[in-house]
């Protein structure tokens, strides 16, 4: 009785395979398009040079997406944005990089614009905003790149930790309102009256608290508009107030125009004797 399968049929086949395999194409090593920048603080050049201007800037952890390379100059676009630009190669990493954050721990914190107390401040961080740390100097201060807007600026290393608050929860119940206790009542974009006006409100109008600096400046949303803003103690209270009544007009009576004096007649001069 014959075999199906010979061994003379089974070699053929095995030097087929091989040779198919040995004619396969090397499998194609793909490289990543995603990269993480390394460094603190990076600049996007508009071309592949150190002589090229600046269009932009790039901190680490930063994820960009390589789109062209030229030599050791990647061009690449910041990931989820439109920022594209040039930089060189050794600054990116194939792989996540861990960036040094903190988080606000004081319940309002002023990011100034440089280190100093003296220093203007461009808006107020809350309890719990994380910042990541660009530098710092021997005065205690570190310049910080703000993770929700991305604003650059000073504040005290006292005032922020490397561990996240705990999160305090609230129930509905203890929303805080106010109601504007003006005329007139200004929200503004900073606590102070020399900032921009969001929006102008009349009296008895109901308001959200949202934070509080100091003891003088209540943030506060509008929820009939959706506006935010900053708002002055001094013109809120806690519930409506009574509006004051118009006062009347006080009736001026006119003098009567004094009556005009007699006029005297004046006797002529007698001649000087000579």
């Amino acid at each position: 009785m014959q075999r199906p399968w010979s061994r003379s049929g089974i070699i053929p086949l095995f030097l087929i395979a091989l040779i198919a395999a040995s004619c396969a194409p090397p499998p194609v090593e793909t490289k990543p398009t995603v990269y993480y920048v390394t460094p603190v603080i990076t600049y996007l050049k508009d071309c592949p040079g150190y002589d090229c201007k600046v269009v932009g800037q790039l901190y680490r952890a930063d994820r960009v997406e390589q789109l062209e390379v030229q030599g050791n100059w990647w061009r690449v676009r910041l990931d989820k944005g439109t920022l594209a630009g040039w930089l060189q190669a050794e600054l990116l990493s194939p792989t996540p990089v861990e960036a040094p954050y903190f988080y606000v721990a004081a319940d309002s914190l002023e990011l100034r614009e440089c280190p100093s107390p003296d220093c203007p401040f461009r808006k107020i961080l809350l309890k719990g905003d994380r910042v990541q740390r660009i530098a710092e100097n021997d005065q205690g201060w570190l310049r910080v790149l703000v993770e929700k807007d991305a604003s650059l600026g000073w504040v005290l290393a006292a005032q922020v930790s490397d561990q996240a608050p705990k999160p305090e929860a609230k129930p509905a119940a203890e929303t805080e309102y106010f109601y504007t206790a003006a005329a007139t009542v200004n929200l503004y974009s900073l606590p102070l009256f020399s900032s921009k006006v969001v929006k102008s409100l009349p009296l008895n109008e109901k308001l959200e608290k949202l934070a509080q600096h100091g003891r003088d400046w209540f943030k506060v949303r509008h929820p009939a508009s959706g506006a935010e803003g900053w708002a002055a103690a001094k013109d809120l209270k806690t519930s409506p107030v009574a509006a004051e009544p118009l006062k009347p007009k006080k009736k001026f009576r006119r003098k009567p125009a004094a009556k005009p004096l007699p006029q005297v007649e004046e006797a002529p001069l007698e001649p000087e004797a000579m």
